[in-house]
């Protein structure tokens, strides 16, 4: 499966527009979305770019994106490129 980011337009509860991040993988097997990941442009990229690099199976995609969005460690690290 081939990861990538995506941005999407989306209005908030409270009315208001910003641009949400899905990460969208594609390939031999069922397209996976995961929608509004982040409003972090960079972040998505480089979360798209580390599951392509690691060959992150598809059913791992959820919590590999949940466990970088819980540690801002991780985050960080990602973004300096040192994952």
């Amino acid at each position: 499966m081939i990861y990538r980011a995506e941005a999407r337009p989306r209005t908030s509860p409270d009315g208001l527009s910003y641009l949400g991040w899905d990460i969208v993988g594609e390939g031999e097997e069922e397209a996976l979305r995961l929608e509004d990941v982040t409003e972090d442009a960079a972040f998505a990229r480089a979360l798209a770019e580390a599951l392509n690099r690691e060959g992150a199976e598809r059913v791992h995609v959820y919590d590999i994106i949940s466990d970088f969005l819980s540690d801002s460690g991780w985050k960080r690290a990602l973004l300096e490129g040192g994952i």
